[in-house]
């Protein structure tokens, strides 16, 4: 497979003139309800891929739906289904596998966080972010992976954070979610190099979605003040996963901050981190 980016979206333009739509090449995107699920998906369209947008809310995804058929022509697949259970996201890849064969891309974007002490926080929540953002996106990763390799190529998107460069005291399992992920995402893409496969970590920092909310800050808080916009974000994300890079950090200052974040001690970058994050309340 091509690195070009240019080259490979041009092949799956010409790939989706086939008119029947269960062999056209098509995108796994999760999370697809809101932000940047939802502009992944509408990316994929534009890029010719037929969109299977999955989220818990069938509601919120239909509407995402409308929007891509408005935007692009082009008719979205709707799968709602609970990502957080394991069994629920193998027979969702497994059906997909088997009624559309392989994706060309896989998005892996479900997730969630909850600023906070960890001391205050249930248990409960932490076990089915831990699910959500970490285990989900390795299950998918694998069982696309597998066949994306068994194919001769395919691209995988994992969206990371800049929380995955160093501790986060007040936002500590995401971040340990996120950090997670960013060395399963490196690992596996060095296992596949050579294959046609890649698998991207996109770490962006703060993006202007509905995350900070949903993580229990106001609307107001400095983490949606700071924010980068969610559609640059995404754009720069998948045009990193076209190009297979291993790690994309989005925006100057947070490379800079994630470069930063590896060299200085980390007792020193545990300090600043619960500093800054607990200013983000």
């Amino acid at each position: 497979m091509h690195n070009n980016d240019d080259s490979q979206e041009e092949a799956m333009k010409a790939q989706s003139s086939n008119t029947d739509p269960h062999s056209a090449p098509w995108a796994l995107i999760t999370g697809a309800s809101s932000g940047l699920g939802a502009i992944f998906s509408r990316i994929a369209a534009e890029s010719g891929l037929v969109p299977v947008i999955v989220a818990r809310r069938e509601d919120a995804l239909r509407s995402v739906a409308e929007q891509i058929r408005t935007a692009t022509g082009c008719e979205a697949i709707v799968r709602a289904a609970d990502l957080s259970d394991p069994q629920s996201v193998y027979r969702l890849a497994d059906d997909l596998l088997s009624e559309r064969g392989t994706p060309a891309v896989l998005v892996n974007n479900a997730g969630f966080g909850a600023f906070g002490s960890m001391l205050e926080e249930d248990e409960a929540v932490f076990e089915r972010m831990i699910s959500l953002n970490a285990a989900t996106p390795l299950r998918l990763s694998l069982r696309i992976g597998r066949a994306m390799r068994a194919a001769g190529g395919g691209r995988i998107l994992n969206v990371a954070s800049t929380a995955a460069f160093q501790p986060c005291p007040y936002l500590g399992v995401y971040g340990a979610t996120k950090a997670f992920l960013l060395s399963v995402s490196e690992a596996l893409a060095q296992e596949l190099d050579g294959s046609g496969v890649t698998v991207t970590a996109l770490c962006p920092g703060p993006t202007r979605t509905n995350f900070g909310t949903a993580a229990g800050l106001q609307a107001d808080s400095p983490f949606d003040r700071y924010a980068a916009d969610a559609e640059a974000v995404a754009r720069f994300g998948w045009q990193a996963m076209m190009k297979g890079k291993p790690v994309a950090v989005e925006g100057r200052l947070n490379r800079i901050g994630a470069l930063a974040a590896q060299l200085a001690p980390r007792a020193f970058v545990r300090r600043i981190a619960a500093k800054l994050l607990v200013r983000m309340q």
